[in-house]
C-alpha cells in the first residue's frame, strides 16, 4: 500500500506561510488596539498647540530693499555698483580733471543717485536715518557750472550695511529726510542678523578681486552674544587704481586709492521693555591721482595736476526702543546721534594765467546733531504712529590757494559757512476694513517740516579782496527760512495674502542747500571795471515741491 509523505520542503514554506499570517494579524490586532489606547490618551489628555507667525508686511509705495546678500550676489563694491540691476535707478558723477574754466581742483567720483530722472541732492541718502551732506555746487566756474557739482556724497562702503533701503518719488511721512525725489538709506549690521536662540557667535570673512580696477577687497565680521547682551565688529579693507574706460582712444586718468571702514555696534536688552542700541562707524579714503589741466577756454592743456583726495565720516548714535505693554503706548523708539564728515582735496596745480604751479586747498566739512522719535499705538481698526525729528547741520568750506595769486586767478572761498536747523513731525492713521474678508485700508497722514539756514564766518569770504567788506556780503547773503505742510493720502486693498493694489498721492519738498543759496564767484574783483560781474548765492530761493500721485 503506497503511502504519501510530505516532503520537508513543503513544510518548511507551509510553517512560513502560516507565520506571516499570524504576524500580520497580530500586528493589526496591536495596532488597532494602540490606536484606540492613543485615541483615548488624545482625547484625555493632550494639549492643542497653535502656532502663530507675524503675516507679510505689506505698504503702499515704490519701496523696496537690497539685503547684504543681494549686496554681495550682485557685485556691489561702491556707491555707484550698489544700483547695478536696479530699473530706473543710478549713480550719477564726474570725471576728474574737469576742464571748466578754474575746475581742476574738483575731484572726480559719485555725486549722488538718480531716481525716475530726479538726481543728485533732490535725491536723499542717509545712514542709519542721519541725512548726509549734499553736493557741493560750482561756482567758481561760472555760468558753466550751472548743476554741476564739485564734491559729492560718496562716504559709503557697502560691505558695512546690513540693508539698503530705497524709496522712489516723494519720501513718506515717516522718513525725516525729505526730499522730492526719493531717497536711499543705509542700514548698519547688527548683532540681530547674525545671532538667534541658540546661536551665540557668528564669524565671517570676505575676499575679492575686481578687474575693473584692479581693486582687492577683505571684510571681516565678528558677532557675539546673548539674550541680553550682544553686539558685531565689522571691519573692510579695499586697495584699488583706476577705473578702465574700455576705450581705445582716450585712457582713464591713473589713479591709485585705499579705504578703510569699521563699525562697531552693541545691543542691551535687560528686559522685555527697553532694547538700547549704541553704533559708532567710521570711513575713511585716500585717493592720490594726477590728470590735465586745461586752458580757461578749454581748447589746450596747460600743464598736470596731482591731486591726493581724502574723504573721512564717522557718527555716533544711541537708540532706545521701548515696548511700554500699557494701554496708552504700544511702542515708542527714540534715538540721538552725531555725525563729522571731511572731504580734503589737495591739488598742485598750473596757475590759469600764469602757468606757474601753485598749491589748491578745497575741503568741505560738516557736523551734524540730531534727535528723532516716533511712536505706534493700534486702537480697534486704528493703527495710529506719530513722531518728532529735530537737527542742526554746521557746514564749512575752508579754500586757500598758495602761493595768493594775481587778481586775474584768485578764487574766493566758493561758498560762505552756514548753520541750518531742521524741525519736523508727522502723525498718521491706518484705518483698517473688512470687505469680504479681504483688508481695505485708508492712511491719511501729514508731515510738517520748518528748516532755517543762515551764514556764517562772511569775513572769510571778503579775504585778500580791497573792495569787498564783511558788512557788504552781509547785505547780499541773508537768513533763509521756510515751513511746508506735506500731506499725504493712501487706498489699499489686499488682493491676497501676499498681493495688494493700492492709489498714493503724497507731497514732498525740497529746501535750499547752502551751495544755492551762499555760493559765491569774482565778488571781491575789480580789476575788468565797468565790465566786472559777479555770481552770488540767491538767499530768497523758494522751496521745491512737488505733487506725486501713483497707482500700483
Amino acid at each position: 500500500m503506497y503511502k504519501s509523505t510530505p516532503s520537508a520542503a513543503w513544510c518548511k514554506k507551509r510553517l512560513l506561510v502560516t507565520s506571516l499570517f499570524a504576524a500580520i494579524y497580530q500586528t493589526s490586532a496591536i495596532a488597532a488596539d494602540t490606536s484606540a489606547v492613543s485615541g483615548e490618551a488624545v482625547d484625555d489628555t493632550s494639549e492643542q498647540m497653535t502656532v502663530t507667525a507675524p503675516a507679510p508686511v505689506q505698504k503702499a509705495g515704490s519701496e523696496h530693499s537690497i539685503s547684504a546678500r543681494e549686496l554681495e550676489n550682485k557685485g556691489a563694491n561702491d556707491f555707484g555698483s550698489i544700483m547695478r540691476y536696479e530699473p530706473l535707478i543710478s549713480a550719477t558723477g564726474a570725471s576728474g580733471g574737469s576742464g571748466n574754466g578754474k575746475s581742476g581742483f574738483d575731484r572726480g567720483g559719485y555725486t549722488g543717485y538718480n531716481i525716475r530722472g530726479m538726481e543728485s541732492n533732490r535725491v536723499g541718502i542717509d545712514v542709519d536715518g542721519i541725512a548726509q551732506p549734499n553736493a557741493t555746487g560750482r561756482g567758481y566756474v561760472g555760468r558753466a557750472g550751472l548743476n554741476t557739482f564739485g564734491i559729492g556724497r560718496d562716504y559709503i562702503d557697502p560691505y558695512m550695511y546690513g540693508s539698503v533701503d530705497i524709496q522712489s518719488g516723494a519720501t513718506s511721512t515717516e522718513t525725516a529726510n525729505s526730499a522730492i525725489g526719493g531717497n536711499v538709506s543705509f542700514r548698519p549690521k547688527s548683532a540681530d542678523d547674525y545671532l538667534r536662540p541658540g546661536k551665540t557667535s557668528a564669524f565671517g570673512y570676505r575676499s575679492g578681486y575686481d578687474s575693473a580696477d584692479r581693486s582687492w577687497h577683505n571684510g571681516v565680521t565678528v558677532a557675539g552674544g546673548d539674550e541680553f547682551l550682544r553686539g558685531i565688529l565689522v571691519y573692510s579693507r579695499r586697495d584699488g587704481q583706476e577705473t578702465e574706460n574700455n576705450s581705445g582712444t582716450v585712457d582713464a586718468y591713473p589713479a591709485n586709492w585705499h579705504s578703510d571702514a569699521f563699525l562697531a555696534s552693541g545691543i542691551w536688552q535687560p528686559n522685555d521693555e527697553h532694547k538700547l542700541t549704541s553704533t559708532f562707524d567710521y570711513y575713511h579714503k585716500t585717493n592720490h591721482t594726477h590728470y590735465d589741466t586745461w586752458d580757461s577756454s578749454g581748447n589746450s592743456t596747460i600743464g598736470t595736476a596731482n591731486q591726493t583726495s581724502q574723504t573721512r565720516r564717522w557718527g555716533l548714535s544711541l537708540k532706545d526702543d521701548w515696548t511700554p505693554m500699557n494701554d496708552y503706548l504700544d511702542s515708542v523708539s527714540t534715538k540721538i546721534y552725531y555725525q563729522h564728515t571731511e572731504a580734503h582735496d589737495w591739488t598742485y596745480m598750473p596757475d590759469s594765467v600764469t602757468r606757474r604751479m601753485q598749491t589748491v586747498n578745497s575741503n568741505y566739512d560738516t557736523d551734524t546733531w540730531g534727535l528723532q522719535t516716533a511712536l505706534a499705538k493700534t486702537l480697534g481698526r486704528h493703527d495710529l504712529s506719530a513722531g518728532f525729528n529735530a537737527s542742526t547741520s554746521k557746514t564749512q568750506r575752508p579754500f586757500s590757494q598758495s602761493p595768493i595769486p594775481s587778481v586775474y586767478s584768485e578764487i574766493m572761498q566758493p561758498e560762505a559757512d552756514s548753520r541750518s536747523n531742521t524741525l519736523g513731525g508727522f502723525v498718521q492713521d491706518k484705518i483698517n476694513f473688512d470687505l469680504d474678508s479681504h483688508n481695505f485700508a485708508v492712511i491719511p497722514g501729514v508731515r510738517v517740516v520748518h528748516q532755517s539756514t543762515k551764514p556764517e564766518n562772511l569775513s572769510d569770504l571778503a579775504a585778500n579782496s580791497s573792495v569787498l567788506s564783511e558788512s557788504s556780503v552781509a547785505n547780499l547773503y541773508g537768513k533763509n527760512s521756510d515751513t511746508q505742510v506735506l500731506p499725504s493720502l493712501t487706498f489699499q486693498y489686499d488682493l491676497t495674502p501676499r498681493l495688494m493694489t493700492y492709489l498714493q498721492y503724497q507731497r514732498g519738498a525740497q529746501f535750499p542747500n547752502a551751495s544755492q543759496l551762499y555760493g559765491s564767484w569774482n565778488l571781491g574783483s575789480s580789476y575788468a571795471g565797468s565790465q566786472q560781474y559777479a555770481l552770488i548765492g540767491n538767499t530768497d530761493l523758494k522751496t521745491e515741491t512737488s505733487d506725486n500721485l501713483e497707482w500700483g
